[in-house]
This record gives structure tokens, C-alpha cells and sequence, in this order.
């Protein structure tokens, strides 16, 4: 049976994934403001989603962004202002939206898509291919421990 440590907390696997999300997240946004680029790691996440299927309807969306329906409409909100993306009601079904990327929305990937590979390169420097090979299996394997996918809804629940 594997020792779980859970205090000092820094030791705490758990706690260190955490914390590896949030440097992450936090550095992935530094990179993008030095360069003039106010994105959020989230906004990414969409975007860089939309750049792969465009026109998902908004709920589907949230689910491929682990996102639950206040965020994800919040975050379209904003990159609705910046004139990035455009919501259109599904043809089939009225109650739901579907969302397209405009131009700009378009070809912020070009500017976007090398700032993410530079961090990316800085933040696994020093990390074979089997090494981040090994990696993904790991935190594959906890998320499959843990069920297939956040309940996006989970956080509102959470809050009541």
C-alpha cells in the first residue's frame, strides 16, 4: 500500500498537483501580458477549443472546458467584447446558442499559439520525452480514479 502524506501540506501530492495548476495558470497569463496579450489561461482554453470546433453550442463548450454554465457564459462575455467570438442561437434549437469565432478570434491563434509552446517549453525544461510521456499517463490514470470528468455544477453546489 502507497504512504499518502498529507501533512506538511507542501508534501502533500495532492497538494502539489494544486499548486502546479496554479503556477501554471498564473505564468500562462504573465506570458501573455508581456507580450500586450490580456487572455486568461480560461479565454485560452475556449478559444484554443474553438480553434479545433467551431459552432459547438455553448453547454457542450463548457463541458469540453470543464467550465460550468455561469463561467463559460462569462468568460463569452468577455471575449464577446473584445470581439473574439459571436454567439448565434442553434437553427434547430432556439434555447441554444452556438458559438463562431470572428476574424480577429481567428488569427489571435497565430499570436497566441507560440507564446503557450515557449511557456510550455520553459515549464517542462529539464523533463525527458518519457519523462512527460510517464506524466500524462499519471495524471490520466488519477483522473480516471477520480471518474471521467468533472461535475462542472459541482462548484455551484459546493458554494450553496
Amino acid at each position: 500500500m502507497v504512504e499518502i502524506v498529507l501533512l506538511p501540506r507542501k508534501q502533500s501530492l495532492g497538494f502539489k498537483i494544486y499548486q502546479t495548476g496554479v503556477h501554471l495558470k498564473a505564468g500562462l497569463r504573465r506570458a501573455f501580458q508581456k507580450r500586450g496579450l490580456y487572455v486568461t489561461p480560461e479565454q485560452w482554453s475556449v478559444l484554443g477549443t474553438l480553434w479545433n470546433e467551431e459552432g459547438i453550442h455553448q453547454s457542450l463548450l463548457a463541458e469540453k472546458t470543464d467550465n460550468d454554465r455561469h463561467n463559460i457564459t462569462r468568460i463569452l462575455d468577455l471575449l464577446e467584447k473584445q470581439d473574439l467570438i459571436r454567439r448565434k442561437p442553434d437553427q434547430h434549437d432556439k434555447r441554444r446558442q452556438r458559438v463562431y469565432l470572428t476574424d480577429a478570434g481567428k488569427k489571435l491563434e497565430i499570436r497566441l499559439a507560440p507564446i503557450v509552446t515557449e511557456f510550455l517549453r520553459k515549464a517542462f525544461q529539464g523533463l525527458t520525452e518519457e519523462e512527460l510521456t510517464e506524466l500524462k499517463h499519471i495524471l490520466n490514470q488519477i483522473q480516471s480514479n477520480l471518474g471521467d470528468s468533472p461535475d462542472p455544477n459541482d462548484k455551484v453546489r459546493a458554494a450553496k
